[in-house]
């Protein structure tokens, strides 16, 4: 049996940063993920994520992402490697009383401009008029208005755990891919975990990370999570590819009540592989998915009703043809908020849900905040507003 200081299960998006920091000061860690990371199955993959800093959710999270930003900017310079595009970020409420994960429309843009003003976030209010000539791209009206996040941008979401888990083995880590935990216990000698081909490991402290598979090992989160099917769509340019150059802003739209739309849309700029198409998705936060047994094929009868309904209407420069799909998973907690916190059996077990559809970018600040909890030290951002016992009462069965 193998003795580490602390070991972490899960290394995808917060499990592979909280590997980094540990190993980076020296500890003896060891990650361990079911599957070989970066890999498709959970909620880290699929080329890009957004990022943004004034945050909409509420303006807790806003510190969160702007040392998320540092931090990828210092592994950049690290590695080499090109993590995050700052080309800004555009939300667009609804006009129809929408929700933008568990937030209404509305209190999302007042959010916006509040954690703008708050933390000096570098960013502005565009009228009806300045949106519709600034970006063509979108079919907006009379009447829209949106925030320019200008701190924003994109994420090359696989490329960025990569690099987290590659400098965190320079610095020592050991890496165990393949292996599913089955099992953690106190002993003697710390906690002891044991994995599904009879092989153990014990640590000081242990940190859970396991995304949609979170509530195997933490009984505390079993009504109150559930994992929600999303599905991405790469859709052909058809025309003015201009308008999604580069530059071109990341964007989060809620169209609830237009047409036949129910939710947000969120895209990115194309990134300029003609084989590859505009990423475009809407969410879908109803439902439950089982992560082992979800299904991994994307219709074209889903396709066709996307583009249908959340795509011709709103950006009429793309075309039917979907390029390619891709399926993850959201882990939703009530209010889309995160939950961090200690397991109350045992405060050497720490765990973070930190998803609900908005996890990655704030990714590198909470594994830096779990690294330092499995320390024993203060996380320099404020956590205390992710506890189980903050979240809202009514969580999902």
């Amino acid at each position: 049996m193998s003795q580490f200081d602390v070991i972490v299960i899960g290394c995808g998006a917060v499990g592979s940063a909280a590997v980094l920091h540990l190993a980076k000061a020296g500890r003896r860690v060891l990650g361990i993920d079911r599957f070989q990371p970066p890999h498709r199955f959970g909620s880290t993959h699929g080329e890009t994520r957004i990022t943004r800093a004034a945050i909409g959710e509420g303006v807790d999270y806003t510190p969160l992402a702007q040392r998320s930003h540092a931090i990828w900017r210092e592994l950049e310079r690290e590695t080499g490697a090109r993590l995050f595009a700052q080309c800004g970020c555009l939300f667009i409420p609804s006009r129809d009383g929408g929700e933008v994960h568990g937030v209404s429309s509305a209190q999302f843009f007042a959010n916006i401009e509040t954690a703008a003003r708050l933390h000096g976030v570098d960013g502005e209010t565009l009228s009806s008029e300045r949106l519709r000539a600034d970006y063509p791209a979108f079919a907006t009206t009379a009447g829209d208005r949106a925030f320019l996040d200008r701190e924003g941008g994109y994420l090359l979401v696989e490329d960025c755990v990569r690099a987290e888990l590659a400098v965190a083995a320079r610095h020592g880590a050991t890496l165990l891919a393949g292996r599913r935990v089955t099992s953690f216990r106190r002993a003697a000698d710390g906690l002891t975990v044991t994995m599904d081909d009879g092989t153990t490991a014990s640590a000081t402290a242990l940190i859970v990370t396991t995304g949609p598979w979170i509530t195997e090992l933490i009984a505390p989160l079993r009504r109150r999570v559930h994992v929600t099917r999303q599905v991405l769509y790469w859709f052909e340019l058809l025309s003015h590819p201009e308008r999604f150059g580069p530059d071109t802003p990341v964007f989060i739209w809620d169209v609830t009540g237009r047409e036949r739309a129910a939710s947000d849309i969120y895209g990115f700029p194309w990134l300029g592989s003609p084989d590859n198409g505009v990423k475009i998705a809407n969410e879908v936060m109803t439902g439950a998915a089982d992560p082992d047994h979800v299904t991994r094929e994307v219709t074209a009868e889903e396709v066709a009703a996307t583009y249908e309904t959340y795509v011709h209407p709103f950006l009429p420069d793309l075309g039917p043809r979907c390029l390619r799909s891709e399926v993850c998973l959201y882990t939703n907690a009530s209010g889309g908020r995160f939950i961090i916190d200690r397991d109350p059996g045992d405060a050497d077990v720490i765990y973070a849900s930190a998803c609900s559809g908005h996890g990655f970018k704030h990714s590198p600040a909470v594994g830096e905040a779990l690294a330092a909890m499995a320390q024993g030290e203060t996380p320099r951002v404020d956590l205390s507003d992710f506890t189980l016992g903050r979240l809202p009462a009514a969580g999902p069965a």
